[in-house]
């Protein structure tokens, strides 16, 4: 059964989701029910246009004559998959294949203090946390993110216990391997930390299948994370070698009291690689610094969309995202403070800097303050630039070929964001391909 999307508002597009629903014979009542809430939300939606204010710069056009398979998983050669991965040999492995969770390559021994469970595997007591967590994050603004919800089937729920420091990273490997055309992989991760626990989270979104001719698969997918009492996260979300795939995705954040949340993005952008994060202070005292570094080449398109909440008082946030866009390639950034009436004593700092590399390069930046509160400090820029040629001058006069020059002070553009990352092994990695992707400027 497939899904058109030219007409998402028609009873025959529902009625083809309500099928699918049907078809998913191992489905528990209470996911079911929140799969055919999500329906009636993405029913109401209208599809997006340029005129629409989130997707204005996106062009969804291809979308919109194609109907969609739900995709498969399908079976991986263990050369090829050991290759794409992380050197994480210590870490709590989830791997989805096509938005599916995979046993057969996940982690088998999982540390006491952390707990994986599929959502049609969920006891009454998780059963009951993921539907308020999926209640949560109902939101009308990304229609795709509602269909995602709609017709997946299953999920992944990890739990940190409360009062734990977790020395191994939690690993999730989201892998397409985009062989057939026309297919939509969707999938849900809810990460929830116990009170006073310190982890760390990796997202790492890899292709197996890079055939350029196959630019119609498109994934959809969303993160929950919740932040209890007292605790701390290290949030990290990759994504390399998807240039040839469709990609719309949500993260969002709920932070309690005193919590503490570090995150950071990485991209090289895709076909369409757009991301909507939230972050939503919910507790006094909480904390989040958020760092991302995009570096989209030859026609491809990257696009954050960033909502920082201030919903109480006494809450600090840090927002840094640099880009460098290369070639022919289009980037996209918005962000937004948003300061509620009584989030008095908030300090919220927001700051985009981007290099274009090309005359035909493309970036739209968008930074916006939304404040009723009024004992705050606030700030925001957004800059947009070429390599000053002054630079590039006084290195050449050293010996330095032009070449050299644009890849040193490109480097040196976004270098110090890469100190953001906690994970020493995954610093190296982004390191090392941050020198690879701009070796090739021209």
């Amino acid at each position: 059964m497939s899904i058109s999307l030219q007409h998402p508002t028609t009873d025959s597009c529902v009625n083809e989701i309500d099928k699918l629903i049907s078809a998913q014979t191992e489905t528990p009542k209470w996911l079911r029910d929140i799969q055919r809430d999500n329906t009636n939300r993405f029913a109401e939606q209208s599809f997006p246009t340029r005129k629409t204010e989130h997707w204005k710069y996106n062009d969804l056009s291809s979308l919109r004559t194609k109907s969609f398979l739900p995709a498969s998983q399908q079976s991986i050669d263990s050369q090829d998959f050991d290759s794409l991965l992380l050197p994480l040999n210590d870490a709590i492995r989830c791997v989805f294949i096509n938005g599916i969770y995979s046993e057969a390559l996940s982690s088998t021994e999982l540390s006491s203090a952390v707990k994986v469970t599929r959502f049609v595997n969920a006891n009454e007591r998780q059963a009951d946390s993921i539907n308020q967590s999926l209640k949560h994050a109902q939101q009308d603004r990304n229609l795709f993110i509602n269909l995602n919800s709609a017709i997946s089937n299953d999920g992944l729920l990890i739990e940190i216990e409360k009062n734990i420091k977790v020395e191994q990273p939690i690993y999730l490997v989201h892998l397409s391997n985009s062989t057939v055309s026309d297919q939509i992989a969707t999938n849900q991760v809810i990460i929830q930390a116990g009170s006073s626990s310190q982890s760390q989270v990796i997202e790492h979104f890899v292709s197996l299948k890079n055939d350029k001719e196959n630019k119609s698969f498109l994934t959809s997918q969303q993160t929950l994370i919740e932040l209890t009492s007292n605790s701390h996260l290290a949030h990290h979300r990759v994504s390399v070698g998807t240039q040839n795939n469709q990609s719309i995705a949500r993260v969002l954040c709920r932070l309690a009291e005193n919590a503490n949340l570090s995150s950071f993005y990485y991209s090289e952008g895709g076909v369409l690689d757009k991301t909507d994060i939230d972050i939503m202070h919910q507790g006094v005292n909480s904390e989040s610094n958020l760092t991302g570094i995009y570096l989209p080449s030859e026609d491809n398109c990257v696009d954050f969309h960033t909502c920082i909440e201030h919903q109480v008082p006494h809450c600090n946030s840090r927002e840094t995202f640099r880009g460098i866009i290369a070639d022919s390639a289009k980037a996209t950034f918005n962000g937004k403070i948003h300061i509620f009436r009584d989030a008095q004593k908030s300090d919220a700092q927001l700051n985009n800097k981007n290099l274009l590399l090309t005359n035909s390069a493309e970036i739209n930046t968008k930074p916006e303050l939304e404040i009723y509160a009024d004992d705050v400090v606030c700030a925001h820029g957004a800059t947009i630039a070429k390599i000053d040629e002054k630079a590039i001058y006084y290195l050449k006069t050293r010996g330095i070929n032009e070449m050299q020059a644009k890849k040193m002070l490109s480097i040196g553009f976004i270098n110090e964001l890469l100190l953001e990352v906690k994970n020493e092994t995954l610093k190296e990695f982004l390191t090392a391909l941050v020198q690879k992707s701009l070796s090739n400027l021209r």
